[in-house]
Protein backbone atom coordinates (compact mmCIF):
# COMPACT_ATOMS: atom_id res chain seq x y z
CA UNK A 1 0.00 0.00 0.00
CA UNK A 2 2.83 2.40 0.85
CA UNK A 3 4.47 1.55 -2.46
CA UNK A 4 1.29 2.46 -4.39
CA UNK A 5 0.98 5.74 -2.48
CA UNK A 6 4.63 6.57 -3.16
CA UNK A 7 4.26 5.83 -6.88
CA UNK A 8 1.06 7.91 -7.05
CA UNK A 9 2.78 10.81 -5.30
CA UNK A 10 5.75 10.55 -7.66
CA UNK A 11 3.46 10.62 -10.70
CA UNK A 12 1.59 13.60 -9.30
CA UNK A 13 4.78 15.54 -8.65
CA UNK A 14 6.19 14.66 -12.07
CA UNK A 15 3.01 15.79 -13.83
CA UNK A 16 3.09 19.22 -12.15
CA UNK A 17 5.44 21.49 -13.97
CA UNK A 18 6.54 24.95 -12.87
CA UNK A 19 6.84 26.20 -16.43
CA UNK A 20 4.15 26.70 -19.02
CA UNK A 21 4.68 25.00 -22.34
CA UNK A 22 5.48 27.69 -24.87
CA UNK A 23 3.17 27.89 -27.83
CA UNK A 24 4.93 28.56 -31.14
CA UNK A 25 4.19 31.89 -32.81
CA UNK A 26 1.08 31.51 -34.96
CA UNK A 27 0.87 32.69 -38.52
CA UNK A 28 -0.45 36.24 -38.37
CA UNK A 29 0.61 36.89 -34.77
CA UNK A 30 -0.90 40.15 -33.56
CA UNK A 31 1.98 42.54 -32.75
CA UNK A 32 2.38 43.34 -29.07
CA UNK A 33 1.54 47.06 -29.39
CA UNK A 34 -1.70 46.25 -31.25
CA UNK A 35 -2.49 43.48 -28.77
CA UNK A 36 -2.25 46.01 -25.93
CA UNK A 37 -4.95 48.17 -27.55
CA UNK A 38 -7.15 45.17 -28.37
CA UNK A 39 -6.93 43.79 -24.83
CA UNK A 40 -7.69 47.23 -23.38
CA UNK A 41 -10.80 47.65 -25.50
CA UNK A 42 -11.86 44.05 -24.86
CA UNK A 43 -11.59 44.57 -21.07
CA UNK A 44 -13.65 47.78 -21.29
CA UNK A 45 -16.26 46.02 -23.43
CA UNK A 46 -16.49 43.06 -21.08
CA UNK A 47 -16.83 45.35 -18.05
CA UNK A 48 -19.64 47.27 -19.72
CA UNK A 49 -21.52 44.11 -20.75
CA UNK A 50 -21.01 42.47 -17.36
CA UNK A 51 -22.35 45.57 -15.59
CA UNK A 52 -25.49 45.47 -17.73
CA UNK A 53 -26.15 41.73 -17.71
CA UNK A 54 -24.66 40.56 -14.41
CA UNK A 55 -24.37 36.81 -14.93
CA UNK A 56 -22.04 35.08 -17.37
CA UNK A 57 -24.83 32.87 -18.66
CA UNK A 58 -26.76 35.99 -19.65
CA UNK A 59 -23.98 37.99 -21.28
CA UNK A 60 -21.95 35.22 -22.92
CA UNK A 61 -23.56 35.50 -26.37
CA UNK A 62 -23.65 39.30 -26.25
CA UNK A 63 -19.94 39.31 -25.42
CA UNK A 64 -19.18 36.97 -28.31
CA UNK A 65 -21.02 39.12 -30.86
CA UNK A 66 -19.69 42.39 -29.45
CA UNK A 67 -16.17 40.98 -29.18
CA UNK A 68 -16.23 39.85 -32.80
CA UNK A 69 -17.43 43.31 -33.82
CA UNK A 70 -14.64 44.93 -31.78
CA UNK A 71 -12.05 42.65 -33.38
CA UNK A 72 -13.29 43.72 -36.81
CA UNK A 73 -12.42 47.33 -35.96
CA UNK A 74 -8.82 46.13 -35.54
CA UNK A 75 -9.00 44.07 -38.76
CA UNK A 76 -8.76 40.83 -36.76
CA UNK A 77 -10.83 37.70 -36.52
CA UNK A 78 -11.46 35.58 -33.45
CA UNK A 79 -9.09 32.82 -34.60
CA UNK A 80 -6.07 35.10 -34.93
CA UNK A 81 -6.93 36.86 -31.66
CA UNK A 82 -7.23 33.59 -29.74
CA UNK A 83 -4.05 32.17 -31.31
CA UNK A 84 -2.18 35.35 -30.35
CA UNK A 85 -3.60 35.22 -26.81
CA UNK A 86 -2.42 31.60 -26.54
CA UNK A 87 1.03 32.62 -27.75
CA UNK A 88 1.40 35.57 -25.38
CA UNK A 89 -0.25 33.61 -22.56
CA UNK A 90 2.46 30.98 -22.81
CA UNK A 91 5.00 33.75 -22.21
CA UNK A 92 4.00 35.07 -18.82
CA UNK A 93 6.31 38.10 -18.85
CA UNK A 94 4.97 39.29 -22.19
CA UNK A 95 1.34 38.72 -21.16
CA UNK A 96 1.88 40.58 -17.91
CA UNK A 97 3.41 43.46 -19.88
CA UNK A 98 0.41 43.51 -22.23
CA UNK A 99 -2.04 43.72 -19.34
CA UNK A 100 0.08 46.34 -17.54
CA UNK A 101 0.27 48.53 -20.63
CA UNK A 102 -3.47 48.08 -21.23
CA UNK A 103 -4.15 49.20 -17.67
CA UNK A 104 -1.87 52.23 -18.14
CA UNK A 105 -3.79 53.21 -21.28
CA UNK A 106 -7.10 52.90 -19.42
CA UNK A 107 -5.75 55.05 -16.57
CA UNK A 108 -4.57 57.68 -19.06
CA UNK A 109 -8.01 57.74 -20.70
CA UNK A 110 -9.69 57.98 -17.31
CA UNK A 111 -7.43 60.89 -16.37
CA UNK A 112 -8.35 62.67 -19.60
CA UNK A 113 -12.07 62.11 -18.98
CA UNK A 114 -11.82 63.36 -15.40
CA UNK A 115 -9.97 66.51 -16.49
CA UNK A 116 -12.71 67.43 -18.98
Amino acid sequence: MIRIAAISLLILIASCSRSIERVPAPKGLVPKDKMVRVVKDMMILESHIQANYGQVSMYYKVMQRSGDSLLETFNLDRTSYEASMDYYGSRQDEMQAIYSESLELMNEELGELESE
